[in-house]
């Protein structure tokens, strides 16, 4: 299978500095925060790629420069062979705006309340100019509807009137009404109830087998990530640590992060079992430590690893590993 998605060398810088008075009062320098550092990834068309991690780890960043939402401080997102970036292929890109959306985590604020669930819908259809005639357009909203498990007579009423996981049916209605054929999902099951989350889980995997959908997940959930991801890469302070095909990372993970993640998942196959909390904290991004930034947390980290940033090696950035210490 040929890249869909390629992600090269991915960079975002945020400025957190104090307004400029007040860093010449204080003699304070610019201060930036690295949230995504050199991050690099290719998603295949028709699997899911998920991004899991710790809050803060930079995972919503990475997808909203995936889909063109923030610009990237460096590094490149092409999809289907297409820049997002480069201004020379603005019309090209333009062209393939409608083949890409995104499910946000909340499906109520991602919505004009005032707007009935019909209009809505129909707003790519129309911003795209994919339908001609009201007519035509309804009875593709009713159809869309009837995709995500809805009624066609659904379209009369306002967001407020549905359930959690009936507005992210709606909010999923939404992204493939403009034919869309690559989707990313930043959290989009975590604001509801565990049964619903599973209902949503299963529309979208039934929704990628009928419709040939390319995913890029983003979730801090692990049993989430197992029912969906083809691939998985794990975040660690804006840096992938490891990426590796689901069924492999799930049963030998090999990054002590990845490890002390899946430590903490309830597992009642290991009732009993000893269990390794996940320890410590997110150093604070703006001061990161020097070398490997989970060194502080790692019960591996020796001199080496407090120094020196270990590459990204055949799908896992980790000097324990590679040494054959881990």
């Amino acid at each position: 299978m040929s890249a869909y998605v390629e992600v090269t060398d991915l960079r975002r810088l945020f400025d957190v500095s104090k307004p400029w008075l007040n860093r010449v009062i204080e003699r304070e320098p610019r201060r930036f925060l690295t949230a995504v550092d050199r991050v690099g990834f290719s998603i295949a068309k028709g699997e899911t790629f998920a991004i899991v991690g710790e809050s803060g780890s930079g995972k919503s960043t990475v997808a909203r420069m995936v889909v063109g939402l923030l610009p990237p401080s460096a590094g490149e997102v092409r999809i289907t062979g297409i820049s997002m970036t480069d201004p020379r292929e603005a019309a090209a890109r333009r062209r393939l705006r409608s083949r890409i959306q995104m499910i946000f985590q909340d499906p109520y604020a991602s919505m004009n309340p005032r707007w009935r669930v019909g209009k809505i819908i129909a707003e790519p259809i129309r911003a795209f100019n994919l339908i001609q005639g009201e007519g035509a357009i309804r009875a593709r909203v009713g159809e869309l509807l009837g995709l995500v498990g809805l009624h066609p007579d659904d379209s009369k009423k306002y967001p407020h009137e549905f359930s959690g996981g009936q507005r992210q049916r709606v909010a999923i209605a939404r992204a493939l009404a403009s034919q869309a054929e690559f989707l990313v999902g930043d959290e989009p099951t975590s604001a509801l109830d565990v049964s619903v989350q599973a209902q949503i889980l299963n529309l979208m995997r039934d929704l990628q087998d009928r419709l040939g959908l390319t995913y890029l997940f983003i979730s801090h959930n692990l049993a989430v990530v197992r029912h969906m991801a083809t691939r998985v890469g794990v975040m660690y302070l804006g840096r992938l640590v490891e990426v590796a095909a689901a069924r492999d990372l799930f049963a030998r993970p090999r990054h002590p992060y990845t490890r002390m993640l899946l430590d903490a998942v309830p597992d009642l196959a290991h009732v009993g079992r000893a269990r390794v909390p996940v320890s410590g904290e997110i150093p604070n991004p703006i001061d990161p430590p020097p070398g490997c930034t989970f060194n502080p947390r790692c019960p591996l980290a020796n001199d080496r690893c407090r120094a020196e940033v270990p590459p990204l090696l055949d799908g896992v950035a980790c000097h324990a590993v590679q040494e054959g210490r881990a």
